[in-house]
């Protein structure tokens, strides 16, 4: 493997692992919650930071996975820097991700602070909405421009990026209805714990873990299909070699 792309495919892939565990981790904790009510609400609302320190650090690793590709691979420090879509998309997503972070170190006065606390997790989810709508159309833009080695990586349905990119926005829309009912909830009825807000939640976290499976999977197809592309330069290379040095020794032996 080419080591000026080794970054960028290192980066992009623990930034998936950790997208994974991060919703496998929302998932079993928000399921626990809406299954036993009684469950421990400090030990709840450790692993909630945690999981919101996850995410901060995948919305890092994600941000120096676009420098290494958007940045330090252009062929020249004088050509323009592409991909500008995500990096707008990845300021938003690290501004949710922090947003989410102070609404979950919030919970430990959760009684007194539960408006602010869906206030902060009302602005990261816009953020993650704004994140994941500026994440497509960029990659949209950037398939039409490229051409196309393999007919399934175009932007039609058949592409597995058009479902993960499709995923991740039905996802946070459907955080973002958790949200809104549960502001609905504590205004009407003072309830903080609804479990229709919790059994929203849960499906949107199905959704999102579906959603980092997808992206492993198009992680997984962007690196072979660099290895195909770069094993194919390599014999190009070996054979252009080869025919030099074919022609120099012709040209020495009729010397």
């Amino acid at each position: 493997m080419h080591s000026s792309i080794v970054p960028s495919l290192l980066w992009s892939y623990w930034a998936n692992i950790i997208y994974i565990i991060g919703m496998i981790g929302y998932l079993t904790i928000d399921t626990i919650n809406y299954t036993y009510i009684s469950f421990n609400n400090t030990l709840s609302y450790i692993i909630y930071i945690f999981l919101s320190i996850l995410f901060v650090i995948d919305a890092v690793l994600y941000t120096i996975d676009w420098y290494i590709y958007a940045v330090k691979l252009r062929k020249s420090k004088n050509e323009s820097i592409q991909y500008r879509s995500e990096f707008f998309a990845c300021i938003f997503q690290n501004l949710g991700s922090y947003f989410y972070l102070i609404g979950a170190l919030l919970l430990f006065d959760k009684n007194r602070l539960f408006k602010t606390i869906l206030l902060f997790n009302f602005i990261g989810i816009i953020s993650f909405l704004i994140e994941s709508c500026l994440t497509s159309i960029g990659w949209t833009i950037t398939s039409r421009r490229k051409p196309l080695t393999n007919p399934k990586n175009g932007c039609h349905i058949q592409n597995v990026y058009i479902w993960a990119h499709m995923l991740n926005i039905i996802g946070n829309l459907i955080y973002l209805c958790a949200i809104i009912l549960a502001y609905n909830f504590y205004q009407t009825s003072k309830i903080m714990n609804s479990n229709s807000v919790v059994l929203i939640q849960i499906f949107g976290d199905l959704i999102y873990l579906i959603d980092a499976y997808l992206y492993l999977e198009c992680w997984q197809r962007d690196k072979i299909e660099f290895d195909v592309n770069t094993e194919q330069q390599s014999l190009n290379n070996f054979y252009l070699e080869k025919l030099h040095y074919d022609t120099d020794t012709k040209s020495n032996e009729n010397k």
